[in-house]
């Protein structure tokens, strides 16, 4: 698979059919993508990246992640905080 390519899975078709898109519609939006995940003690922490839908000609339908790679939901700072 292509390095920084991620199989769409249901949950992320799913998403999109939400918002009224189907994987080939969405080639070259940008959004972010989440997989539900624990910290060490269980308490939800999400593995998330930043990027676009592709498609590649072997792979299919890929999210395709920004250079930054990805970060966990605990690592974004929120205001007042």
């Amino acid at each position: 698979m292509l390095e920084r390519g991620y199989s769409l899975v249901r949950g992320s078709v799913e998403d999109l059919a939400r918002l009224g898109l189907s994987p080939a519609n969405a080639v070259g939006m940008r959004f972010t993508f989440v997989m539900h995940d624990t910290d060490e003690h269980g308490n939800s922490d999400d593995i998330m990246f930043n990027g676009i839908v592709i498609h590649d000609p072997k792979w299919g339908f890929l999210a395709f992640a920004d250079e930054d790679g990805l970060y966990m939901r605990s690592e974004i700072e929120t205001s007042g905080q």
